[in-house]
């Protein structure tokens, strides 16, 4: 099987359509999100909001980190007695499905003064901006780009996850029929609208991490 294989209802216009529509879901989570709050409160808001914006289910559970849980690998359970404090940083990763494709977005925020956060939300963006360039610049394969982007996070201080954050296939529902397996160990070059590009970097000295994901087009 093809693993770059998609569904007889893909098209990039409803993909667009889709992302577009993740982002703005995000970005309304994120408003909501306030210091005192635990992730289980957050998770109910964001179940509420799926429910608003008409996504009535999602094709990967929703991920929202705070604070020290945002230096776990997404297979690790968080640390439930985490609040988010007057000076923190969190995540949101969040896959629902509109006009039958499945959205993927990911970015991560910071509450009040946290320089430490603020430094290492903006690598993060910078290294998938420079990732996506060599993608379309080169034509390398999956596992070369995570290759290159190791080496940025190295130069910078942080180190990139090589537990979580590998980036994915994605297309309308449900891309897993045909892959599971991560961009990172793609061997080929991805083509537009098939993966997404997932960047968490970890800053080991204040504990935290940053997430930033989307779809390569």
């Amino acid at each position: 099987m093809d693993i770059e294989q998609v569904g007889e209802k893909f098209n990039t216009d409803g993909m667009d359509k889709c992302q577009a529509r993740a982002w703005e879901l995000l970005h309304t989570l994120a408003g909501k999100v306030e210091p005192g709050m635990s992730e289980e409160e957050a998770h109910v808001i964001s179940a509420e909001l799926f429910e608003k914006f008409g996504s009535e289910k999602k094709w990967h559970p929703s991920k929202i980190r705070f604070g020290k849980n945002t230096v776990k690998t997404f297979r690790e359970i968080s640390d439930p007695t985490v609040r988010l404090q007057e000076n923190d940083v969190f995540f949101l990763d969040l896959g629902p499905i509109f006009y039958d494709h499945e959205g993927d977005v990911g970015k991560t925020f910071v509450v009040g003064e946290f320089p430490a956060a603020r430094n290492i939300i903006r690598a993060g963006e910078e290294i998938f901006g420079k990732v996506c360039r060599r993608w379309k610049g080169t034509g390398e394969s999956g596992a070369q780009l995570y290759a290159y982007a190791s080496g940025l996070a190295r130069e910078i201080g942080y180190e990139l996850s090589t537990t979580s954050g590998s980036g994915h296939r994605i297309s309308d529902f449900p891309h897993a029929i045909y892959h599971k397996g991560a961009l990172r160990e793609f061997e080929q070059t991805p083509q537009a609208y098939r993966w997404v590009l997932e960047i968490q970097l970890l800053d080991h000295a204040n504990q935290i991490g940053a997430f930033f994901e989307n779809i390569l087009k």
